[in-house]
């Protein structure tokens, strides 16, 4: 018996893990280690032919999904894509006329997935046609999943300072920016890193892509403070998240950094008109 081929198990794999990661709003997919766990899970089951096992036995049952678990002291990320990528390959097989035992040898029964009309033999052009669907579906998936990640990203950015690496379209011209820190939102439509001291905001739409590397929770409970216009502009103030001031007893809305509002005030005019000791009321989180 010739099994399913291996590019179509692997696709289905791929297909699947991808599913997952929209669902699950992850990133699995994220190391060099993942594409090729991804590769190899999905067709090792296949592998009995190379050690002598009577094929779609002992390695196309559910027992045998668990050697994935193996992959749990290293990343519990790559036991996941393994664990879905095994599974991948049995949810193949059950499409086709033989099916698979998931419960062997403990119970011959035959397990299928979709109905007799519906499987396909291996090797035939139905199995072409369902790996053409695949690649299409992967494709469409992928848009999704793209969109999904910058959703992700959003809603992240609310309670947490997240490690990302983005590609952006800026004033006629793609931009990348690697490992860099989103600690500001409004949390519908723009995003902020610090940048040379200020803050930059990204729009939504400017976004083409984006790789999730790390969150970490933080407080972006506002603190307040007076201070004295001239020491916005100290290092320290370069990595705060100024959120609002009141100057005298008026209060503003703002998103920045002490740099921003530093320049915002006109600072070195009033430093230089020796106004720099003129002191207003802030609200500010720590960036980091």
């Amino acid at each position: 018996m010739i099994p399913l081929k291996w590019i179509t198990h692997i696709a289905l794999a791929f297909f699947l893990v991808k599913v997952v990661e929209i669902a699950l709003m992850v990133d699995l997919l994220d190391s060099y280690w993942a594409y090729a766990i991804v590769s190899l899970f999905a067709v090792l089951p296949d592998f009995d032919y190379l050690v002598g096992i009577k094929h779609r036995t002992w390695t196309h049952t559910l027992w045998f999904t668990l050697i994935a678990l193996i992959l749990l002291p290293f990343s519990w990320k790559l036991a996941l894509i393994g664990w879905i990528s095994i599974l991948s390959h049995l949810f193949g097989d059950m499409m086709t006329h033989s099916g698979v035992k998931l419960l062997y040898p403990y119970k011959m029964t035959v397990f299928y997935l979709v109905p007799p009309r519906w499987r396909f033999r291996v090797g035939s052009s139905a199995e072409f046609m369902v790996l053409g669907l695949l690649i299409v579906g992967s494709i469409l998936i992928g848009s999704i999943s793209a969109q999904s990640d910058v959703e992700k990203l959003f809603e992240l950015s609310k309670d947490h300072v997240v490690a990302v690496s983005l590609s952006t379209f800026e004033n006629g011209a793609v931009h990348n920016y690697e490992n860099i820190e989103i600690v500001w939102t409004d949390g519908k439509s723009e995003l902020g890193f610090i940048q040379n001291g200020k803050l930059k905001i990204i729009e939504k739409d400017q976004i083409l892509s984006t790789n999730i590397l790390k969150a970490e929770r933080t407080d972006k409970t506002a603190n307040s403070i007076f201070v004295r216009v001239k020491d916005l502009r100290k290092a320290i103030w370069r990595h705060r998240i100024i959120t609002g001031y009141e100057d005298d007893g008026v209060a503003f809305k703002f998103s920045g950094t002490g740099l921003d509002l530093y320049l915002k005030l006109n600072g070195k005019k009033l430093e230089k008109e020796g106004k720099g000791d003129y002191i207003i009321k802030v609200w500010y989180y720590e960036a980091r």
